[in-house]
Order: C-alpha cells, then structure tokens, then sequence
C-alpha cells in the first residue's frame, strides 16, 4: 500500500482554504486547535505533504511553550498512540502513521517522529519518512543510535547521499571507530553507484556530480523529496534548474518549481518571467499561477513605491504608484471570478479588496456569495455585519456578528474580531452596555487587543461624569 506524495496545488479548494485557515491559527499561537484542523485534512488526504511540514512545526513549537508539568501529562497522554501504533504497523500502517501524528500533538518526541518515520517507510511514502528522520537528527542530533536510526530510514528510502552524509558526522564524532570507518566506507560504495563522491576527509562532506551525461540530473528535485532549510539550499536548487534548463530539460514542472523558489529569495522579476514561460507552455493561465503572478507583481510594486519614498518623490507620484497597484489587483481578482465564478474563495479574496478600498456595496454582495463557503463563512458573515454597519443598518449588522458567534467554539483571533465590531456597532447604535460586554470579553484574554482597554476605561470614566 503506497502513500502518494499529494501538494497544495492539487488539493480541491476547501482543503486548500482550510490548511491555510490552520496556518493563520498556529501563527496566532494556537497550536492545539491549528494541529486539530490539519490532521482533520490529512484523515482525508493522507498524502498531503505541505499540512504534514506545518502540522511537524506546529506539533514542535507547542511543546516548547509547555512547562515541566505540561510535558509529563503530555508523555504519558503521547505513550498510548506510541503503543497502538506500534501494534499497527504491520497490520495497517496508515493507521500507524496518524497514531505517530496523535503522539507527537500531545508531545514532540523522538518516539513520535520513529512511529511516523516508520509508517511511513511500509506505506513507501519516503519523503514522509525522510522529513520525519530528519527532524529526529535534528532533535537529537549527538545521539549514535539516533545517527544510526536516521541513516537506516534514509537507507530504506533510497537516499544514498543522505546516507552517506550521516555516517561522515559519526566518522567525525568517532574517528578511531572501526565499526563507524566501516559504515562510512559501505555508504561511499552506496553512493558511488549512482553518483561519483569525493570526500573532503577534513570537512567530513561530500560533492558529487552527475555521471553519464553532461545535462544536470533533475529527477530527485522534481519529485518534491528534497528538504529545503535554508536559502543556500534555494540557492542551489535555483542553480540547477536554471542549468537543466540550459540544457534543455524543460517541462511545466520545472518552470513551476523554478518560479516559486525564485519567490521564496524574492527574485521576483525572474518568477513573473518563468511563470508567464509556464503559461506558454501549458497554453493557458490557470488561477493558480494566475495568483502566483498577482503575487511577485505586488512584491514588485511594494518595493517601487518604497523605493519613491526613500528617494523622496512627490506624494502624488507615491499615491499614483499605490493606486496602480490596487488597481492591478482588483482586475486580476474580478477577471478570476469572471472565470470562475463558483469558486467562493475568489468571491472571497474580490470581496476582501473590495472592502479595503471602500467598495462596501460591491463588497457585500460578494460577502454575501462566499458565505456559502464553509471554510469562510463566519470570516464572510463578520464582514457582512461591518458592510451593513459601514452602511447605518446596524440591525443588520448585529444579527450578521451574532450569527457568526455562535458558531465559534474558541477565543482566537476570529471570534475576537466579532466581537469588537459587535462592541463598535453596539456604541454607534448608543447602546453602551451591549459594547462594554462585548469588549470585556475580549479584554479578559487579551488587554491588549486594538483599543479595547481605551473603550472600557472611556466607558467608566464616563460612568463617573454621569454620577
């Protein structure tokens, strides 16, 4: 039974909307109920690897905010799916796999990532398996078993050079090891097979170069497999595509990849060139890219108008160049929904932009047609209930906010949102009491929150005047 890698990018829509409404959670530091949402998805899209990475940072970040305390009830909670999943393996390793993803949400363990990574192994989906001993090395990474682990899951998932890499760190940790030397020379003899290895016997690090043909070998960067950590790493993958590319080895994927590691440096000149190469070869510009583009577009008209205002240029010509923009995205938002007008998160990101520059008519109605999207629904209804009070229906307004609260089950940022616009209606509605609720709510757990502190205090300050 093999895992098939799947991508954001191949997902339909509703999944694409909720991972990124778990990012949005996790960045808000709730990582309980952003882990809850991505491995609601992988039950459904087990392969879906960019919700795994997010779902691996998630898991690690709120183990690093739990206290001593926090960790015991979390290994003992963590042990449990240690076991059952242990037990499954064989049996179902699908299983397996969500068991070691329950594990590591209750606490980022070395346990945890070797149930995933072996899951992952029986199910031949290696680059989970990679990923997961990676992290293991990184967590524990002056551990000899835990190098010997990691370097039997890379032998396992074929990657040689990975292999070949683990055992030069342990040469060095250990260079009058004989059973280490021995390795080392037995993953040089692996390596050697595909590629030829010259090792650096001081650096302890290897450069290799395609044999057999003078065009750059690009099947592993196609796959996906490879884990990108820093911009070294984007660098050299950049290098070798544009070399491939040179050669002659050019396919949709390629210039795809290629443009969005261009974005990730911020060359974003050179991803607006490849994609549009991309939009010829596959003779159409699907949405997809269609934002991509939209995307170093705006990155580029960002750091123009930046550029003006360091120079010191007239206003107008800064306003002027900021109006372009908006204007830009506006077509290219309303020309998506024009192509696509079932898509509700179109309707969703047109009625966003609309809103921001003071369309509230137009913006409503396109409110109104995302609603029907249950991954922005209540996001929808809260800007339905600002558009009717932007428009004095505050009636309105309050029956959109109190919908929407209704249905959302935590304090997070959403339902503190609600509620201050609630608050804000109910003062323009001069209902003072109604606010102040509303805005003691969100002060209990969060003082900070936009002016809401300001709002209370004018409220009992006034309380006194009046007494």
């Amino acid at each position: 039974m093999a895992l098939e890698k799947i991508v954001l990018k191949d997902l339909p829509q509703a999944y694409r909307s909720a991972f990124n409404r778990a990012q949005e959670v996790i960045k808000n530091g709730s990582y309980e109920y952003g882990v809850e949402l991505l491995k609601d998805i992988l039950k459904a899209r087990p392969g879906f690897w960019e919700a795994r990475e997010a779902i691996r940072e998630a898991q690690k970040q709120k183990t690093e905010h739990l206290g001593g305390f926090g960790k015991l009830i979390g290994s003992f909670s963590m042990n449990k799916f240690i076991l059952k999943g242990k037990s499954q393996l064989k049996k179902n390793p699908l299983e397996a796999l969500q068991c070691g993803e329950e594990a590591l949400s209750r606490l980022y363990s070395g346990a945890g990532l070797k149930l995933v990574a072996e899951a992952a192994v029986e199910l031949e989906a290696y680059h989970i398996a990679v990923a997961a001993a990676e992290a293991l090395e990184e967590l524990e990474p002056n551990s000899d078993s835990v190098l010997d682990y990691v370097a039997n899951i890379f032998d396992k998932a074929g990657e040689a050079t990975r292999v070949l890499k683990v055992r030069q760190k342990q040469v060095a940790r250990h260079p009058n090891n004989l059973d280490a030397i021995a390795k080392l020379r037995a993953a040089a003899a692996t390596a050697s097979m595909s590629t030829t290895t010259f090792i650096d016997d001081k650096k302890g690090a290897s450069k290799s170069q395609v044999s057999g043909s003078k065009a750059p070998n690009l099947s592993d960067l196609e796959r996906g497999d490879r884990i990108i950590r820093s911009e070294d790493d984007i660098r050299e993958m950049i290098r070798r595509y544009e070399e491939g590319i040179a050669a002659g080895q050019i396919s949709m994927e390629v210039y795809r990849k290629l443009a969005e590691l261009y974005q990730r440096v911020n060359r974003h000149q050179d991803a607006v060139d490849t994609y549009m190469k991309l939009v010829e070869l596959q003779g159409n510009l699907d949405p997809i890219v269609d934002r991509a583009i939209e995307k170093s577009q705006v990155a580029l008209y960002e750091a123009y108008i930046k550029q003006l205002e360091k120079d010191g240029h007239p206003q107008e010509e800064i306003d002027a160049a900021r109006s372009e923009m908006i204007n830009y995205r506006l077509e290219r938002s309303q020309d998506r929904v024009r192509k696509y007008p079932n898509d509700l998160q179109m309707r969703f990101e047109l009625a966003c932009l609309l809103w921001d520059i003071g369309d509230v008519d137009h913006a409503l109605e396109e409110f109104q047609h995302s609603q029907r999207n249950p991954q922005r629904k209540l996001e929808s209804m809260v800007y339905m209930g600002r558009c009717f009070a932007a428009k004095e229906r505050y009636d309105m307004a309050i029956e959109q906010f109190e919908g929407a609260l209704s249905e959302m089950k935590y304090m997070d940022k959403d339902k503190m949102k609600a509620l201050y616009y609630e608050g804000t209606t109910y003062e323009a509605m001069g209902e003072a009491e109604k606010a102040l609720e509303c805005f003691k709510q969100i002060y209990a757990v969060n003082v900070g929150y936009l002016d809401v502190a300001d709002r209370i205090n004018a409220y009992y300050d006034q309380k006194k005047e009046n007494e």
